[in-house]
């Protein structure tokens, strides 16, 4: 049985469609992730698992169970916000204890194995010498792990994570997502965790939902989503730097298929691969080719190669980052390891490869996402 459920999920705020029609599922101990843009609709999906949003239609089930119309309190899910929500007058201990003084609790524990939940959490999370603090005293990102602690102590059935990281530098976002994983793995609960950060999403999940203003646009595996994209703007959205997306018309010429840049500075024809799946674009004519930087090769001996001026080039210690103009504001990039010897303005030879190569319908403006 899936521990949760979400069954045609629809929420309005006004006139506004937030969510809509969603329907997922998450098994037992899966880490599963919500990614998209801010106003996607992800906190209103999280909100109507916890209780606190009521959707217009659709079911949320726990353990097989209709949670929709049951009151927060009542279905067993502990949640962390962005925002934190401490007490500011309780000390770290007493934040991060206060959920297993619920009077809803079953059971209520003895002193000694309280102490001992909120330390092992607090210290898988390094926050293990602050839970004699006030949260005053505490930075952002340290706040920002005592609300993530408080939720993790209870052990509930779903955990409801919302942006849980958003305030934390670089190093310490990647320390704790780590930690996170961790404890999430050790206790074995469901955790539905809402983030607009692809990396959080690829590292941490076992599945992803892709949202986009209210609908579902691709369901999958870390692996799913990176090497196979199902729309443009899965594409576009996850990968830095993200994948290379060109307009242009795809055609048969004899028994090869062929992919034509319009209005290019140079000619720009590429052959594609005899299975490129053109099915599911709707046959021939304008769509759009996806390629990853890191699939753009660096090709002098390729007969098949474009040459195209360096328009910008960026160094760091591992690889180099060669952008190229297509015209009208169009920029194409490759990634090649180490320090390229090249300067803007040098033409160079780029090859496609062909076996990593996306073809898809057109579904937004370039520089919209």
């Amino acid at each position: 049985m899936d521990k949760l459920q979400l069954q045609g999920i629809t929420k309005h705020y006004g006139r506004t469609l937030a969510v809509d029609d969603v329907s997922f599922a998450c098994t037992r101990g899966e880490f599963f992730s919500i990614l998209g843009a801010s106003g996607a609709g992800k906190s209103t999906l999280l909100k109507s698992v916890a209780g606190i949003v009521q959707p217009d239609r659709g079911r949320v089930l726990i353990d097989g169970h209709d949670v929709t119309k049951r009151p927060i309190q009542d279905r067993n899910v502990a949640m962390a916000f962005e925002n934190y929500s401490l007490y500011p007058q309780m000390k770290v201990y007493e934040n991060i204890a206060f959920p297993l003084r619920a009077p809803t609790r079953p059971r209520r524990l003895s002193p000694t194995e309280e102490r001992a939940k909120v330390t092992h959490v607090a210290t898988i999370l390094g926050i293990e010498p602050y839970l004699d603090r006030l949260p005053g005293q505490l930075s952002g990102g340290q706040r920002q792990r005592v609300s993530l602690a408080r939720a993790m102590v209870r052990e509930p059935n779903v955990f409801l994570l919302d942006e849980p990281l958003a305030h934390l530098d670089a190093k310490l976002k990647f320390q704790t997502r780590t930690r996170l994983k961790q404890l999430a793995v050790e206790i074995g609960a469901t955790t539905l965790y809402v983030t607009h950060d692809f990396r959080e999403a690829l590292s941490l999940s076992d599945r992803i939902l892709i949202l986009r203003q209210g609908r579902i646009e691709q369901i999958g595996t870390p692996k799913e989503i990176y090497h196979a994209p199902a729309t443009d703007f899965v594409a576009a959205l996850v990968g830095d730097p993200p994948m290379n997306l060109i307009d242009g018309r795809v055609a048969r010429a004899g028994d090869r298929l062929r992919f034509e840049v319009e209005d290019a500075p140079v000619p720009i024809v590429i052959d594609l691969p005899e299975n490129a799946a053109i099915d599911r674009i709707g046959g021939e004519g304008t769509v759009r080719l996806g390629c990853r930087p890191g699939d753009l090769r660096i090709a002098p001996d390729d007969r098949g190669a474009i040459r195209l001026p360096i328009y910008a080039i960026e160094h760091s210690a591992e690889a180099s980052l060669l952008s190229f103009s297509l015209g009208h504001d169009r920029i194409i990039q490759a990634q090649v390891p180490g320090r390229i010897d090249a300067r803007a303005g040098e033409p160079v030879p780029i090859g496609f490869a062909a076996d990593r190569l996306f073809l898809f319908r057109k579904s937004f403006e370039l520089g919209e996402v």
